[in-house]
């Protein structure tokens, strides 16, 4: 009889086990589940949102929650503080560019004194690199700074070369386009004469002078439209042309010409992935550089007929 009672006793104790087993596992599966995937901390709202009876998990609950207040927190500091800084260097930017302009017109009056088109020309770099470092900076808004339109690419390209004149001038390159037929992209303006602006200027930059060539050449090839700019410069050596487009990577020729800022061509990039379009560069030392850009052709369902 006493054993018997031990018995029932027993199994008693191992169904009130299994009925508390069960409640929990039912209880807190879902927390449970979402622990075993080691999610991202970016997704715990998932888990602050759930309902969980477990003990454990509501107190895990409670101290994810703290944390994730502190990391909002300390997020919503950095982007005031990275704000904060963009404002700064671009009110710095624009207030220097203001004595520049006087510096410009009081060279002009003074054009035919000695020494005038040098100091145009430092005036001019340093115009330039104010702008590279305000487009920098606007690079974390760049989405809600562009306005995708058809742009003529004839017209744009004249425009950057004779924006340029001076500095062809000044080292002895002589400029040439050849865009086939009225060639169109669809693209931003001003962010695409940016970019090819960029472009030209490097060409200069490193043709070294010595009455060389850069060339400008758009064709329709298949289904996109290139852009290619080539010069006659110095080239890139082998090592150096898989990081050109590094923010802040200079190279060799960063070494040996100082104004070298390694921005340019990580905002060519840069722009250039952010409007959709592919651009690539090839290069060989003592021979030149050839940087193309592809715009995809516009889409018009009558061309499939």
């Amino acid at each position: 009889m006493v054993a018997s009672n031990i018995v029932y006793l027993f199994l008693v104790s191992i169904f009130m086990l299994l009925i508390y087993l069960i409640f929990r596992y039912v209880a807190g599966r879902g927390g449970y589940k979402w622990l075993s995937n080691i999610p991202d901390l970016k997704d715990a709202k998932v888990f602050l949102q759930m309902d969980v009876t477990s003990p454990l998990l509501h107190t895990f609950k409670r101290g994810l929650a703290r944390q994730y207040q502190l990391l909002q927190s300390e997020k919503e500091r950095s982007i005031q503080e990275k704000q904060e800084q963009i404002d700064f260097m671009n009110r710095f930017v624009h207030l220097l560019k203001t004595p520049l302009s006087a510096l410009h017109l009081i060279v002009q009056d003074r054009e035919d004194s000695e020494g005038a088109e040098e100091m145009q020309m430092e005036i001019a770099r340093m115009e330039y690199q104010l702008n590279m470092i305000l487009t920098l900076s606007r690079m974390s808004s760049f989405r809600q700074d562009f306005y995708i339109q058809t742009v003529p690419i004839e017209p744009l390209v004249f425009e950057v070369i004779n924006d340029l004149k001076s500095h062809f001038i000044h080292q002895h390159i002589f400029p040439s386009a050849d865009v086939q037929g009225d060639a169109t992209v669809l693209s931003d303006r001003k962010w695409l004469k940016f970019v090819l602006t960029q472009l030209v200027t490097n060409s200069i930059r490193y043709s070294d002078g010595g009455n060389r060539q850069i060339r400008i050449l758009v064709r329709r090839q298949g289904a996109f439209i290139t852009l290619t700019v080539n010069d006659e410069g110095i080239g890139i050596s082998p090592q150096d042309l898989p990081r050109v487009f590094d923010l802040y990577f200079t190279g060799a020729n960063g070494r040996k010409y100082g104004e070298s800022t390694g921005i340019g061509l990580y905002l060519v990039r840069k722009i250039c992935d952010e409007l959709g379009h592919k651009v690539s560069i090839q290069s060989s030392l003592g021979v030149g550089t050839e940087v193309k850009i592809d715009f995809p052709l516009p889409y018009h369902p009558d061309s499939t007929r």
